[in-house]
């Protein structure tokens, strides 16, 4: 798994921070050029214990910053998404009858200001399209690191005796709402359901991920302190690049999640703003700054959640293909 996650999830780290990515390749790639000065300098010796620092450093702060989002005081952002306070339609898997197609839909989205046309899989809420999460690229969402989510959810429709049939037709939806914890994506959903997962499932794993990558890497270059050389490059400049670009990732992902959930709930009524961290003053500009800059954009009230990709890693079925054409 530390192969993949070397190799992969850098990508994935792109995919999540996008322009802020320029953050941690910006400072690698700063490292790596300083790295070419020989091994028994003052600055190489400096570096050196600086990238130390920074990974022991970073491994800390993960493990206080995840323990302070577990408790009750610190952790009232992250339950903010539990109950799902968006939901303007009564959950129709939990029927004791299948829906009637005559039903008529709630016409707000609570998401945007447009009128609603289609349900959330998960959470039955009905939004409009810029409320909706459509996806990310199969050749991303489909590959390796892929994961179910909705376990607890997914738990209890299997134990429903009430409806078999809606039990298992709620059970096969939990089971085909999967996450990517090595690319970031999830499966469509609203986008209530999308931030609650995101941030508080896959980037938070991802998070804990980078960090342990950064942390092993920086041991690893006290085993391999001798000159090794691998395709012309030293092996401990490249886990003191590895160490040092897993460390800047992992706290500009931290600072994502929290910017992202701080953002969907001051911009969007329903969320509580209880849970918000009692350090964020809305009325400082430089720090709402900070906020606005690492939180997602599309956590904003009526911006849709759905991420630009490039167009060969996009869907090209024969369908898609004809419709273009069209």
């Amino acid at each position: 798994m530390t192969v993949l996650q070397v190799t992969c999830q850098p990508f994935g780290i792109l995919n999540a921070l996008r322009e802020r990515f320029m953050i941690p390749f910006g400072i690698t790639a700063l490292l790596r050029v300083v790295l070419f000065a020989p091994k028994d300098t003052f600055v190489y010796y400096t570096l050196d214990w600086m990238t130390v620092t920074l990974a022991t450093g970073t491994a800390m702060f993960s493990m206080f910053y995840f323990i302070m989002l577990e408790t009750d005081k610190f952790g009232k952002l992250r339950t903010a998404f539990d109950s799902r306070p968006w939901r303007n339609r009564e959950n129709m898997y939990l029927c004791t009858a299948l829906p009637s197609e005559v039903q008529p839909f709630k016409s707000s989205c609570p998401f945007s200001t447009k009128t609603a046309k289609g349900t959330c899989p998960i959470c039955s809420t009905c939004t409009s399209r810029d409320g909706y999460h459509h996806g990310d690229p199969k050749a991303l969402h489909n590959t390796v690191g892929i994961a179910m989510i909705e376990y607890g959810m997914a738990r209890k429709a299997s134990e429903r005796e009430d409806n078999l049939l809606m039990g298992r037709l709620q059970l096969d939806t939990l089971i085909n709402y999967r996450g990517n914890y090595l690319f970031g994506t999830i499966s469509p959903s609203c986008k209530g359901c999308y931030y609650k997962t995101w941030c508080w499932n896959v980037a938070y794993r991802m998070a804990w991920q980078s960090a342990i990558v950064s942390l092993n890497s920086m041991l690893c270059t006290f085993i391999f302190g001798t000159d090794i050389t691998i395709f012309y490059a030293d092996l401990k400049n490249i886990l003191l690049c590895v160490s040092a670009f897993f460390s800047v990732s992992t706290l500009c992902m931290q600072l994502k999640i929290i910017a992202t959930a701080c953002v969907f709930i001051l911009e969007h009524p329903f969320m509580d703003n209880a849970s918000l961290p009692g350090w964020l003053d809305v009325n400082n500009t430089i720090l709402m700054a900070i906020v606005n800059y690492f939180a997602d954009p599309a956590a904003k009230f009526g911006v849709a959640p759905t991420k630009e990709y490039w167009d060969w890693l996009k869907e090209t079925s024969p369908r898609a293909r004809a419709a273009k054409a069209k």
